[in-house]
């Protein structure tokens, strides 16, 4: 245990965001190729927005088994603490011994938004070249700066609930607070970084053509766009089908309405 590595926030963030999108892209592959085992989080429901989740998977070619806990505390924020908290330990696997623990937050920041990242560069037009961030917590923060490294915008747009709190993000970010129908006009790629529950716009605010990657809650009945918005996309792409399928709010509500079948979801 003397040699147990850790790795701070500080360290995770200094990681340039398109080498983690490259080993996220290659980690995606290992999954699709059969190589990992990843099954479908486990998740304690306390109530009242409260829940724990338990996320493990095996590298089998990496020889390495994470174990992340994830702990939803909505009422955090009265108590001067972050609404997420938990911790990532990853673990040799053919032995059992623990290798390093890793910030919680800064991981599932840094590696949500490589995923966004991953899909830009696989599924995004060439041309797009204004994208419009949806939240301004630590996943749309996390997004926008994965996002712009990933590719050079030529407009960043950002849409927040709270006025003060959209602005300073944007300004961090040489970006622009917008009101939701000015940041989708023309927007190539949209993300959706929220906690919402209910759709943030109307499906046909949507231009033909646009990349839209939404990251949600992982609840089944968070909704951040129309379910409807998913019968016109020309390909629906998640990082594990298995949870998507069970959780992702949009999918589960399309596939209730017959608006998709699971074999347009890979």
């Amino acid at each position: 245990m003397s040699d147990l590595r850790h790795f701070s926030r500080e360290e995770i963030m200094a990681v340039n965001p398109v080498r983690v999108a490259d080993a996220l892209a290659a980690g995606l592959a290992m999954v699709s190729a059969g190589a990992a085992v990843a099954p479908i989080r486990g998740h304690i429901d306390l109530g009242d927005g409260n829940g724990t989740f338990l996320i493990s998977g095996v590298l089998t070619d990496l020889d390495l088994l994470s174990v992340k806990v994830i702990n939803v505390r909505p009422g955090n924020a009265s108590r001067g603490l972050e609404r997420l908290q938990g911790s990532l330990t990853v673990f040799e696997s053919s032995t059992g011994r623990p290798l390093a623990t890793l910030d919680a937050r800064a991981a599932t920041e840094a590696r949500t938004a490589a995923c966004s990242a991953v899909s830009l560069r696989l599924l995004a037009r060439a041309d797009a070249r204004v994208l419009t961030v949806f939240g301004t917590g630590p996943q749309a923060e996390a997004h926008l700066r994965a996002m712009t490294a990933e590719r050079d915008f030529d407009e960043v747009r950002v849409v927040g609930r709270n006025p003060d709190r959209a602005r300073k993000l944007a300004a961090s970010h040489r970006a622009r607070a917008m009101s939701p129908v000015d940041a989708l006009r023309g927007a190539h790629v949209v993300v959706t970084a929220t906690n919402s529950t209910t759709p943030l716009f109307a499906a046909d605010t949507i231009e033909p053509g646009t990349h839209l990657a939404m990251v949600g809650s992982g609840n089944a009945n968070a909704l951040e766009v129309e379910p409807h918005l998913l019968a016109r996309a020309g390909a629906i792409r998640v990082d594990h089908r298995p949870s998507c399928l069970q959780e992702a709010g949009e999918i589960v509500g399309a596939l209730r309405a017959g608006l998709i079948d699971e074999e347009s979801v890979r």
